[in-house]
């Protein structure tokens, strides 16, 4: 006699067995004494989740398992609503019908739209790329560390001499990022040593994105900038100035955009050409049993 062995186990066992070898759509993955689940059925699962995810999912003993857990709950329930005459319910069966409906609409939408036979799009991508050019420009950019001395804990008079001694360090010579490390009430500013990279401007409150615009000079240190979160002393590196990115690299960003508006038009056609076919017949006096008329004091409240 065979023992008995918990389902978690079993799962993890016929998982492991999966992933090494599956020979066929009818390879048995898992069973117990209700149900058989068989490769076809976990490759139906699979189908379910996003293309760019099923990689990550079967990477993951751990989410192949639940996969598979998943499946048994479902098909043993499933099992059991057969048996207590559930499956003979016409309601229930109108939903399953229309579920299959629905999922068969889907894949032949898909099928379509793999078959699709695609335009070359460059031309129209070097055409847009040209008329709004300015769309493809990245802004000017400044390059800044900070330090920041917060008013919550201090009166702002105690905050602006805190921030008035700082500075002074700073240019005594004390290198910032140390300074920043040590005084910074900025909490990112024990891992990045207040350096806040590059940034465009109005990226940041309008002060301090003002008072950093306006240094030019490598090195430099502002005085005290008064911002809702304290005050700042802020540190000039660089600017970057305003550039248009070169077509070649936009060009697959814009592709991707017309392909992806090409491919929602042609699916909006195909649904148009159904909503709108002229032998369509709606039986209004049919359908008008269904609309509720709802009590206007309801509706007031």
């Amino acid at each position: 006699m065979r023992r008995p062995v918990s389902l978690r186990l079993a799962v993890l066992t016929v998982a492991v067995g999966f992933l090494s070898s599956v020979h066929g759509a009818e390879q048995l993955l898992l069973e117990t004494k209700q149900i058989r689940i068989t490769a076809a059925d976990f490759e139906a699962s699979l189908e379910r989740i996003p293309e760019e995810n099923k990689v990550e999912v079967l990477a993951s003993m751990a989410r192949i398992q639940k996969l598979l857990e998943n499946l048994a709950v479902s098909k043993t329930l499933a099992r059991r609503a057969r048996e207590a005459g559930l499956g003979d319910d016409p309601k229930l069966r109108k939903q399953v019908e229309l579920a299959e409906d629905s999922m068969l609409a889907q894949a032949y939408v898909n099928q379509q739209i793999k078959a699709l036979k695609l335009p070359n799009f460059e031309p129209r991508a070097r055409e847009l790329y040209k008329i709004d050019i300015e769309k493809y420009s990245l802004p000017a950019q400044v390059h800044v560390s900070h330090i920041l001395v917060d008013a919550k804990s201090r009166t702002p008079e105690q905050a602006l001499l805190r921030i008035q001694e700082v500075r002074a360090k700073a240019v005594a010579g004390k290198p910032f990022a140390e300074l920043a490390q040590e005084y910074s009430d900025d909490p990112s500013a024990k891992n990045n040593k207040g350096d806040l990279g590059f940034f465009e401007a109005g990226k940041m409150v309008k002060p301090f994105s003002d008072a950093a615009f306006a240094m030019n000079k490598p090195g430099e240190i502002s005085e005290p900038v008064r911002t809702n979160f304290g005050y700042h002393i802020i540190q000039f590196h660089e600017t970057q100035a305003k550039k248009t990115r070169p077509f070649n690299e936009v060009k697959q960003e814009i592709i991707e955009n017309l392909r992806e508006q090409y491919i929602a038009d042609y699916r909006k056609q195909m649904i148009s050409q159904i909503v709108t076919d002229p032998s369509t017949k709606v039986y209004e006096d049919v359908v008008n049993r269904y609309q509720t008329h709802l009590d206007p004091r309801n509706q007031a409240q």
